[in-house]
């Protein structure tokens, strides 16, 4: 005889039905039973109407979760704060219009700085091995959603295995062979897929693989420029391009041979990563879809609100060639 289902397997089954026949994401379930903006009034009827005749009404752990704090999600930042802390002015902007589309907003914190109970749930950046905060949030049963990959949690990545490929491939299509991967951190240290992408091309064309690490004190372009400056120049000029894990090292880097009288790219060709606004303006670098990003985010926050198995998306990025190569 099967077990009765508890009151959560039934919200959770009614409404991906009331989704289904509506022909709507759960999301827009949830914002129509809330009565939140992101839908049109049209679409909102016909949820409200679908869910009438399912039977469905949100239980009153479904109301209480609506609440005004409830509808806070609180964003950090992670160990690396001044690395995620350019990022996420970058994602800013997407992601904020996204949660506030679902009838959120969001709150930039410090775990262990605020308490978790006055909020509906969490985004965490800058993930870690065996990052506490995820420990933290399950715990305490807080909704979360990882931007990076995160084994057993709901996340969203770019797709940097393939980001470091297209990077590279780019060096090579130039026709450049002494191509060297650089990085402030230890490879398996959050960027792991973007030196694998490298690995790969360098790997499948038979060509030696070449890696620097610059160290990221006080800060990864400071680190890298100060790397640059004092490498001698016979094993600098052994090179001719460098893959950057980010576009603090890239830019690092660069002012590091401009200083020492190199041209780009006459003398040296040099890929970034991420596209961050501003700071890689001229600079080929490889670009994030932060609304891409920021849309699955909000939909998996969703759905880690509805506590359905945890998935991961991987969203693609492009390369967007400047002045450095």
């Amino acid at each position: 005889m099967n077990a009765p289902k508890s009151d959560v397997d039934i919200k959770k089954a009614t409404i991906h039905e009331a989704a289904k026949i509506a022909g709507v994401s759960i999301a827009s379930v949830s914002r129509a039973l809330n009565n939140k903006p992101g839908i049109s009034e049209k679409t909102r009827k016909k949820i409200l109407d679908i869910c009438k005749e399912l039977g469905y009404v949100p239980s009153s752990s479904a109301r209480e979760l609506s609440g005004s704090h409830k509808n806070t999600i609180a964003i950090s930042l992670g160990p690396m704060d001044y690395y995620a802390s350019r990022y996420l002015g970058m994602l800013w902007p997407s992601l904020s219009a996204s949660i506030r589309n679902s009838g959120r907003n969001l709150l930039p914190v410090s775990f262990g700085e605020v308490d978790l109970e006055k909020v509906g749930g969490a985004i965490l950046l800058g993930i870690t091995q065996n990052d506490p905060r995820i420990e933290q949030c399950k715990e305490m049963n807080l909704p979360y959603v990882c931007i990076g990959m995160s084994e057993g949690s709901f996340w969203v990545a770019p797709d940097d295995f393939n980001g470091g490929r297209e990077a590279t491939q780019h060096l090579m299509d130039k026709g450049l062979t002494n191509i060297c991967f650089v990085t402030p951190t230890t490879y398996g240290d959050g960027y792991q897929f973007r030196h694998q992408g490298y690995l790969s091309v360098m790997a499948s064309n038979g060509l030696p693989v070449r890696e620097l690490r610059t160290g990221s004190d006080p800060l990864g372009e400071i680190a890298a420029y100060r790397y640059f400056m004092n490498m001698d120049k016979k094993q600098l000029e052994s090179y001719e391009g460098f893959v950057c894990e980010c576009d603090e090292t890239a830019l690092g880097v660069i002012a590091a041979l401009k200083d020492r009288g190199y041209s780009l790219p006459k003398d040296f060709s040099v890929v970034g990563y991420d596209g961050l606004p501003g700071i890689s303006k001229g600079l080929t670098t490889i670009v994030q879809d932060t609304d891409k990003i920021a849309e699955r985010v909000a939909i998996m926050l969703e759905q880690a609100m509805l506590f359905e198995q945890p998935i991961g998306s991987v969203v693609p990025v492009t390369l967007r060639v400047g002045e450095t190569t």
